[in-house]
C-alpha cells in the first residue's frame, strides 16, 4: 500500500492550483484558437474554388452567348405554357359543380323512414328514385325540398297511392348559383 503525503505548506498548494487553472484555460484558449484557424482556412478554399468555379461559368457563358438566349426564350415559353395550363385549370375548378352540398343537404333532410336508393344528375336537373315507409315522411321530405329552395319539383301522383311501404320518384331542379359557389 502506497501512501502519499502531502507536506508542502498551504500557500504553496494554492500557488499550484492556479497554476493548473492557468494551464488548462491556456490549453483551452490555444485549442479554440486552433480550430478557428483551420475554420478559417477551409472557408478561404471553399472561397478560392468557387471564384474559380465562377470564373469558368462566367468565361463558358461569354463563349455562347447564343445558348443563353435561347434556353431563356425556351424557359419563358414553358413558363407562358403553364400559367396559361393554370389558368384553364382555375377556370374549369371555378365553374364545377359542388353536387356535395346539395347531396349532403339532401342526407340532412330526410327521415330514417326515407331511403333514396338513386340519383341521377343531368345538369342541374335532378332524378331522385327511393323508399319510404310512410306517405307522411315522404310528404314531409317533399315539404323541405322546397322548403330548401330546390325549383320545379315533380312528384308524380303514384308516389301518393300507397299509404305504406312504396317507391318514390322525383325530378327537380338545383340552383346553378347554388351549385357554383365555394
Amino acid at each position: 500500500m502506497k501512501i502519499s503525503i502531502n507536506i508542502l505548506p498551504d500557500e504553496q498548494k494554492e500557488k499550484i492550483g492556479i497554476e493548473r487553472k492557468i494551464g488548462i484555460f491556456g490549453r483551452f484558449g490555444l485549442s479554440l484558437v486552433f480550430v478557428l484557424l483551420v475554420l478559417i482556412a477551409v472557408q478561404l478554399c471553399a472561397k478560392l474554388i468557387l471564384n474559380i468555379e465562377y470564373q469558368s461559368v462566367e468565361d463558358s457563358a461569354d463563349d455562347h452567348p447564343g445558348t443563353a438566349d435561347r434556353e431563356m426564350k425556351q424557359t419563358e415559353a414553358f413558363l407562358n405554357e403553364v400559367n396559361a395550363s393554370a389558368q384553364k385549370i382555375n377556370n374549369i375548378s371555378s365553374n364545377t359543380p359542388r353536387w356535395s352540398k346539395v347531396l349532403k343537404k339532401m342526407s340532412d333532410i330526410s327521415s330514417s323512414d326515407l331511403r333514396i336508393s338513386l340519383i341521377h344528375v343531368e345538369g342541374s336537373h335532378i332524378k331522385m328514385q327511393g323508399f319510404s315507409k310512410s306517405r307522411e315522411s315522404f310528404l314531409d321530405f317533399q315539404e323541405k325540398l322546397k322548403a330548401e329552395g330546390y325549383k320545379n319539383i315533380n312528384s308524380p301522383i303514384s308516389n301518393l297511392v300507397s299509404p305504406k311501404n312504396f317507391d318514390f320518384e322525383i325530378e327537380m331542379d338545383v340552383d346553378n348559383k347554388y351549385l357554383n359557389q365555394n
